[in-house]
């Protein structure tokens, strides 16, 4: 039996409430704070640099490897409601509502009998999915890309003014490399779609307005001296991927991708539902739009040549693409069934259990600014320190000079190097969490004295070490 419009409605205001609820002090990540960071210097000073890195492939002076457009958009943001954590979550946040609209006018436009039923099967899925729900309030770019690539597949399927929504395409693909250079891939499956269809004036539109756009790119590489040798430079020896250049380990990511789909239970959840209908409705396959299919398919392939890294935290980049097949093979015979009962409860649980996880966190960190605003009587003022990458919002400007544990861990992850390395530094304090960072490299809980730093605020939870002069 179908549910009814009725309950879909109240099944989706729940679900629409406990996302609410995550994000009420969502507890900031890594990413927040790093992406944050580089927004900040843009803002202030007009270049992207990182203080919290400093001393790494000269970021403290300029990172030309970034994702530009991203940045920008945050740097903005900062300029208009100033400096804080809920400021550069909303990063995620506006790029979702985008990706809702976005999905709500492609079944609109598919099905103009009765779209609402379906509509309300989708967005049930969508503020149940934990990937959506976590990166919808996260200073990550990978809504953002996802938005707008997105969006340009909707213009190259647009049959009005075919010149104008294929420049628009071009440029929205363009802007999504500029948020990510792993945005070439909705230049590719753009022309490709183009091409495939043999619409070439429209390929010359999208590829020529593109093209022009991605340039964008090289603007702070041409304004800097030796701007090309040092983002070469940046780009081959950036910590986080020089260890994948080499042909080997491209082999291992292109043989283990099917991974980045199902790395975890959060990105299986909706692969496997996808699995699912693809094999039921095998038999309507041939019924799926042909744009999408072969545009997702170009869009798959592409970043399988491509990419160096095949992680989950790429899989929304084709989320929205993922749930309008969902979509169109469920609208091509909708059913009913054990099998289909049993894959949506995966998937709830799944989603309830993580949304339910994200509220446990805020909840039992509280907001973690204003926890470690707390800890200002603890700190000199005057000092540089070494800290949680977390530790931005609202104290980066507190103080001088802040490095973050990640840049320790680049050069070494022995516990007994933490505190000479800081010392080297000439770190003023260091600050440990135990409950929210914790790091393989922190001392005892409670230990007195470390090489030249001496325990002068435990809580059970945060730990304050000052430097002792010898």
């Amino acid at each position: 039996m179908m549910p009814t419009s009725r309950l879909l409605v109240t099944v989706l205001s729940i679900f629409v409430f406990l996302f609410l609820l995550t994000l009420w002090h969502r507890t900031p990540t890594g990413d927040d704070a790093w992406f944050a960071e580089q927004s900040y210097w843009l803002q202030k000073d007009g270049i992207i640099r990182s203080e919290f890195f400093r001393g790494i492939l000269g970021w403290e002076n300029q990172l030309l490897v970034s994702h530009k457009l991203f940045l920008t958009l945050g740097a903005g943001l900062i300029k208009l409601l100033g400096l804080g954590l809920p400021t550069v979550q909303l990063m995620g946040l506006i790029p979702f509502g985008v990706i809702l609209a976005e999905i709500i006018a492609y079944i609109r436009q598919e099905n103009k009998l009765n779209p609402s039923y379906f509509i309300l099967l989708i967005l049930i899925l969508v503020f149940c999915n934990r990937v959506l729900i976590r990166l919808s309030f996260e200073n990550r770019p990978e809504l953002l890309l996802a938005a707008i690539g997105f969006g340009s597949f909707l213009c190259i399927r647009s049959q009005r003014h075919p010149l104008r929504h294929a420049a628009l395409a071009g440029l929205l693909a363009g802007l999504a490399m500029l948020c990510h250079l792993n945005g070439v891939i909705y230049l590719i499956a753009g022309a490709c779609t183009y091409l495939y269809t043999r619409r070439l004036k429209e390929a010359m539109f999208f590829s020529l307005v593109g093209g022009l756009t991605t340039l964008a790119y090289f603007i702070d590489i041409v304004q800097a001296r030796d701007g090309f040798s040092i983002w070469y430079y940046q780009f081959r020896h950036d910590p986080a991927t020089q260890t994948a250049f080499d042909w080997h380990s491209k082999l291992e990511v292109m043989l283990t991708f099917p991974r980045l789909f199902f790395e975890s239970p959060e990105q299986a959840a909706l692969s496997g539902l996808l699995v699912f209908m693809l094999w039921h409705q095998r038999q309507f396959i041939h019924r799926l739009p042909g744009l999408i299919k072969f545009y997702s398919l170009i869009l798959l392939v592409s970043f399988w040549l491509i990419t160096k890294h095949g992680s989950g935290s790429y899989m929304p980049l084709f989320m929205p693409f993922m749930l309008v097949i969902i979509y169109e093979l469920y609208r091509s015979n909708p059913f009913t069934g054990w099998s289909l009962r049993i894959v949506l409860a995966a998937y709830f649980i799944i989603g309830l259990y993580g949304t339910i996880e994200i509220i446990y966190a805020n909840y039992t960190l509280g907001s973690v600014p204003v926890a470690y605003q707390k800890l200002r009587p603890y700190i000199p003022d005057n000092a540089t320190g070494l800290v949680p990458l977390t530790f931005f919002f609202d104290e980066y400007e507190q103080y001088p000079r802040l490095l973050c544990h990640e840049n320790f861990t680049y050069y070494s992850t022995k516990q007994e190097d933490f505190p000479l390395w800081a010392n080297q530094h000439k770190a003023g304090f260091i600050l440990m969490d135990y409950l929210y960072r914790p790091e393989a490299f922190y001392p005892k809980p409670g230990t007195k004295k470390l090489p030249f730093y001496k325990l002068s605020y435990y809580d059970g939870r945060f730990a304050v070490y000052l430097h002792q002069s010898p």
